[in-house]
């Protein structure tokens, strides 16, 4: 995951703040990718709206309460609760079939309140290579 995060970094990837799961995995997660920028740990924000059942509303409005002006946020999460709020602000109507891999990243743009498009899908590998000759 420390690979990947070097890829992020490779793309010029750059985030205002880490939400994040408390659940450990999740949580390790963001550390590394803090880690990995050069973050405190306190830029990490710990949410229950990352965990099932929780909905992509109450996520928006906590993100958008804490960092208002924030432009850029990365969101460490689970499978399938993920790839369930990315179909919902994609307006599918029901779960896209995401092939969300463990340590994967998604790009959203939000297009209004509750909508979305999406700019890309990367598997941690594609990440680790885009680190390559950065590390």
């Amino acid at each position: 995951m420390y690979r990947a995060s070097l890829g992020m970094r490779a793309l010029g990837l750059k985030f205002d703040a880490i939400f994040s799961s408390p659940y450990l995995r999740a949580r390790q997660t963001a550390e590394m990718v803090a880690q990995a920028y050069k973050f405190k740990s306190k830029k990490i924000h710990l949410t229950n709206n990352l965990l099932p059942p929780a909905s992509i509303e109450k996520l928006l409005q906590e993100v958008h309460a804490r960092f208002p002006k924030s432009i850029n946020v990365l969101c460490v999460g689970h499978e399938p609760h993920l790839s369930e709020m990315v179909s919902l602000l994609l307006e599918s109507g029901k779960p896209l079939a995401i092939d969300f891999k463990k340590g994967g990243l998604c790009c959203l743009t939000l297009n209004g309140q509750r909508t979305a498009i999406l700019n890309w899908l990367l598997t941690p590998t594609q990440l680790g290579l885009m680190a390559k000759g950065k590390e």
